[in-house]
């Protein structure tokens, strides 16, 4: 893969990406998008966008987001996309602080700059009297291989800034794309922000490997898949979860039929075997579209039980572990029934363990050179030696060299009798439980006994919560780890909106914690 010939090559590719807003679909060849990218170059070229200009974009998912991130990168420009975590933050002091030379914003945010100085620009709309700010060089060292600087935020909190690699991406995306088995008729829908890096390397695939590109947000998904069609689609544990906890609310003889009409298709040969799933399991299936063929998550642990519903179902959930740090790690295919594993090790990759456990990345070229901005200390503990990354996750490998996560290293909590617990390992075994739709452990400050704070599956209830009640008291995880877990019950479901769900749909640690027990 080589980024000056991505845009170059696009008139004689056969696919396109196609954009969902609002129940209109609008269906863009790639040799329309290569005009259409050309004449962005041009314009931020004359606004005054070089090698190294620092351009900051601040919009919702878009096609023109996706045209103007390719003719910065045809430009050698540096790319320094706003996550929703700036939101009510963007404004000249921030510019200031990252030197940003050129902000590129959507129409709808005009508000944002309401004298719209000449170093701000529409993505979406006519523009006049624009010009790039005079900034002062980076001085970094490794600018040259420098393609864009993001913001990522893990489950705990805390706003980092990452340094992504040209090189790095070149080098990190054909083996995910090569092992997931993208075909030339594919169709891969994206929703989560294009300011998550892992949304635009996947564009950045589509492009490269010549498959169709179905662009919207979340707010749209469900809207978008039977209007598009999608044969992939690349979604957090939280959507899934969503699609499982509508599954469960079909009549119990409605499940125990499907559950055993599953069974019966395991048996059919694989070609014919989805194709009978579609017709029998079509209230299912219908929400997808007509086409899809395989559900990829990653992004967060996933329910095992989820794994096996949807291979149940005969709609394979393969699953892949990453970080903007490496990249793509591990990949676990559909035909696997490794359930509760990542999966192997990709090509390019390879693994060792820290006396602690924590999982060592080596490859060539990793996707992100170094952090810009993160606590003191931190560049340090990751970026361990050239090639070499400290993933902060503890985990392990099978003898068939399966990966098993066990959980954040930072995360470990020791009991005041020095028992160490993970508190995933305990959070997946609850989130086991139908009632439940998100659970975080923690202890309090002082105590004995754990505390998990659950967020119950809509309608919730009386009952459902008598029932998780009675789900935690039997985990031997739990009973092992504490002589008692407290169960604290949201007041309203985890979400986006209330920050308890960040922008990519994790689960906000920090802010749950914060709300519901300190």
């Amino acid at each position: 893969m080589d980024f000056r010939s991505l845009v170059a090559a696009l008139p004689g590719k056969k696919a396109s990406v196609y954009t969902f807003d609002r129940g209109k679909t609008v269906r863009h060849p790639h040799a329309a998008l290569h005009a259409d990218v050309v004449d962005a170059r041009t314009r931020l070229r004359n606004w005054g966008v070089g090698v190294g200009t620092r351009v900051g974009i601040y919009a919702p998912n878009s096609y023109q987001w996706l045209v103007h991130d390719l003719a910065l990168i045809e430009l050698g420009a540096i790319l320094v996309p706003f996550t929703d975590d700036f939101a009510g933050k963007v404004n000249q002091d921030l510019l200031d602080q990252y030197n940003i030379a050129l902000l590129l914003i959507a129409k709808s945010h005009a508000r944002i700059f309401a004298d719209k100085p000449a170093h701000v620009a529409f993505l979406d709309a006519h523009n006049s009297d624009v010009h790039a700010q005079e900034r002062p060089p980076s001085g970094d060292a490794d600018e040259a291989d420098q393609h864009s600087l993001v913001f990522s935020s893990g489950s705990a909190g805390g706003l980092k800034g990452l340094v992504i690699s040209r090189k790095g991406v070149e080098e990190t995306i054909p083996p995910v794309i090569e092992a997931l088995q993208m075909r030339s008729s594919d169709r891969l829908l994206l929703f989560l922000p294009m300011s998550n890096f892992q949304q635009r390397n996947l564009c950045y695939s589509a492009l490269w490997y010549d498959f169709d590109l179905i662009i919207t947000d979340y707010t749209q998904l469900f809207a978008a898949m039977p209007a598009l069609n999608p044969t992939v689609l690349i979604a957090p544990p939280v959507l899934y979860q969503m699609m499982y906890s509508e599954y469960e609310k079909y009549p119990a003889w409605k499940k125990a039929l499907w559950g055993a009409l599953g069974s019966v298709l395991s048996f059919v040969p694989s070609p014919l075997r989805q194709g009978l799933a579609r017709t029998l399991f079509q209230d299912f299936y219908k929400q997808f579209g007509n086409n899809m063929r395989m559900l990829v998550t990653g992004m967060a642990p996933i329910r095992r039980n989820l794994g096996k519903f949807f291979q149940r179902m005969q709609l394979p959930l393969c699953e892949s572990y990453g970080m903007v740090e490496a990249g793509s790690i591990t990949y676990r295919p559909a035909e696997s029934r490794q359930f509760g594993s990542v999966g192997k090790v990709l090509p390019g990759t390879s693994l060792t363990f820290a006396p602690d456990g924590e999982i060592i990345v080596t490859r060539q070229a990793p996707l992100t050179l170094r952090y810009f901005q993160c606590a003191e200390g931190e560049n340090e503990r990751t970026f361990v030696a050239p090639g070499r990354i400290a993933t902060g996750d503890m985990g392990r490998l099978d003898k068939d060299g399966n990966l098993y996560l066990l959980g954040r290293k930072k995360e470990l909590l020791i009991t005041p009798g020095g028992t160490k617990i993970h508190p995933e390992t305990i959070e997946q075994e609850l989130n086991n439980s139908p009632d439940v739709s998100h659970a975080v452990i923690c202890f309090r400050p002082h105590a004995t006994q754990l505390t998990c704070v659950v967020d119950l599956v809509p309608p919730g209830g009386k009952e459902a919560r008598q029932r998780v009640k009675k789900f935690v008291g039997s985990l031997p995880s739990a009973k092992k780890a504490a002589p008692f877990v407290e169960v604290i019950f949201a007041d309203e479901p985890f979400t986006r909106e209330n920050g308890m769900l960040r922008p990519n749909l994790k689960i906000d640690r920090k802010a749950i914690l914060a709300r519901y027990v300190t």
